[in-house]
């Protein structure tokens, strides 16, 4: 009996040591970390962009003139269309902050028209953005494909206003100079393909309230009568867009 327990010992001690021998024998290897894409912003970009654009134009009179019969009065006008275009910018990616610089050109479909409440039986009012152009620096922070953005700058418009009657009219055509503030967010859709959304405002400003030159009548007025007066201009907007980034495909970090 003694023997037959010592027997069956040492096969349990022997069986212990090949199963030891045979875990030692093998590599012990760590499962890899997932895989995390890191999405380079950084490059140069071109796209193109589309929307809608509203705007509020405004004339201010300053005294009584040819189109108004009270000091101070104003008329605002609402006008609305289309805007597409393009732009073109560069991104420095630093960890998760992105900054960049961005310019774009526009054509806006805005124009307006409005019977006078001055003189309603025989002045209208006219208005109209023909382009706008921007220059803006943009600042955003990336979470995973998507950027998310603030941008303000430059903005340039090509502005029309016009008041006529029946045998005269006041014309004005500008190039404004003005600010322009906005935000959006972009998705990368593959290494190269960028579409996003975006909201701006711009502002231009009031021009040539008080100035001699605002004083005159371009046809066929009458001896000594004018008009006094400056416009107001700010719009606002909401674009999709589309940008082809130039540069490395998505890279892959453990």
């Amino acid at each position: 009996m003694r023997k037959l327990g010592l027997s069956l010992l040492a096969l349990l001690l022997g069986t212990a040591g090949a199963s030891a021998a045979d875990l030692a024998a093998r590599p012990y290897t760590k499962a890899p970390p997932p895989v995390v894409a890191a999405y380079n912003w950084s490059g140069f970009y071109l796209g193109v962009h589309g929307g809608w654009i509203e705007s509020d134009p405004r004339f201010d009179f300053v005294g009584v003139g040819h189109y108004n019969t009270l000091p101070g009065q104003s008329f605002g006008l609402k006008a609305d269309g289309f805007m597409v275009g393009g732009h073109a910018g560069y991104n420095w990616q630093i960890d998760k902050f992105v900054l960049g610089i961005e310019g774009s050109g526009s054509y806006t479909d805005i124009s307006t028209n409005a019977i006078s409440p001055f003189f309603p039986a025989s002045d209208t009012f006219h208005a109209k953005m023909r382009w706008m152009a921007t220059v803006t620096p943009r600042l955003g922070v990336t979470s995973g494909p998507v950027l998310f953005y603030v941008k303000g700058g430059v903005a340039f418009a090509d502005l029309w206003t016009r008041i006529e009657d029946t045998f005269d009219y006041n014309e004005r055509s500008e190039t404004r100079v003005g600010w322009t503030v906005g935000g959006g967010l972009e998705w990368m859709a593959t290494p190269n393909w960028i579409v996003g959304v975006e909201g701006n405002y711009y502002d231009f400003g009031n021009c040539c309230g008080g100035l001699q030159e605002s004083r005159v009548l371009a046809t066929n007025a009458l001896a000594g009568v004018f008009s006094n007066h400056s416009t107001k201009f700010d719009a606002w907007s909401v674009l999709g867009r589309v940008s082809y980034k130039f540069g490395g495909p998505v890279m892959a970090k453990y």
